[in-house]
């Protein structure tokens, strides 16, 4: 019986039916983004969540069901939200998670101005949690929608979220779904170049570098000029131009690679103190 396809549906309507919402923080066309309260049968309320409705026929939230299946087993991730449901109800993929409290990283960068300083204290902490997309999951799941407005960070930390066009990895695969994320940060090979790999994400974690560094959003132009900027020391640059390539292959080979690549120019500019303590090798 727990296999029985209605009452799965039914148990997902009493499901949705708990929660009270709040407030609707994204509506687009596939996609309905909600912060909600699971309101119990005495009216007690938890939360707040966030809740996610997205449209089954947009083939998208793949990559939410790979992150609740691995929490479920017992895994924990130190950058990525927690998963509590993923279910399909009539036409929609719904998906409760942890509500981040924090700040977007673009509005950090926006109130601290970007500096050397504010990258060597958050882009360590990023690339970890696009490390632990990359490592712990066979086959590697790519974000490919990595800006500042999809990474949060506070006092406690940093989380990524916005998992929508996430995907995983398939070997062999000659190009990608027909969702293309953010155009300045994305890399060429998701606008109908080949298959995203880890490599993509690479390519949008340089452009997040730059923004960091400078506080301006990146573009084509600015990485065919070299990323020449006073604001940018020599070794920080030599990372932007590598992660940023144009021929994936031409790339850093991992993020782990682009970390420790960052990390020593870091050091090399003066920096070393602001880093983060690592967790484990570099």
């Amino acid at each position: 019986m727990e296999n029985d396809p209605l009452a799965a549906y039914l148990a997902a309507l009493a499901r949705d039916d708990c929660y009270r919402v709040d407030e609707v923080l994204k509506t687009v066309p596939h996609e309905t983004t909600e912060v909600v309260y699971f309101v119990g049968a005495n009216a007690a309320e938890l939360g707040p969540f966030v809740r996610k409705r997205i449209a089954v026929d947009a083939a998208m939230g793949d990559a939410y069901g790979h992150l609740f299946r691995a929490q479920r087993a017992g895994r924990r991730f130190r950058h990525l939200p927690r998963i509590y449901d993923v279910h399909t109800t009539g036409n929609e993929l719904v998906v409760v998670m942890e509500y981040i409290q924090g700040r977007a990283l673009r509005d950090e960068v926006y109130e601290r101005d970007g500096s050397v300083a504010l990258a060597a204290q958050w882009f360590p902490l990023l690339c970890d949690g696009v490390m632990e997309l990359h490592e712990q999951f066979s086959p590697p799941l790519i974000h490919r929608d990595l800006k500042p407005s999809n990474i949060v960070v506070s006092d406690a930390g940093l989380t990524i979220i916005d998992f929508g066009i996430a995907r995983a990895f398939r070997e062999g695969a000659a190009g990608d779904t027909a969702h293309f994320g953010t155009r300045c940060y994305a890399p060429p090979e998701q606008f109908g170049f080949g298959q995203t790999t880890v490599r993509s994400d690479v390519y949008a974690l340089g452009m997040i570098l730059y923004f960091c560094l400078v506080e301006q959003t990146p573009d084509a132009a600015v990485r065919e000029r070299g990323f020449l900027d006073p604001r940018i020391p020599d070794p920080v640059r030599s990372v932007l131009l590598r992660a940023t390539e144009f021929d994936p292959a031409l790339r850093y080979e991992s993020v782990r690679e682009l970390k420790r690549a960052f990390c020593s120019a870091a050091r090399a500019c003066g920096f070393a103190g602001v880093l983060p303590a690592p967790l484990e090798r570099e």
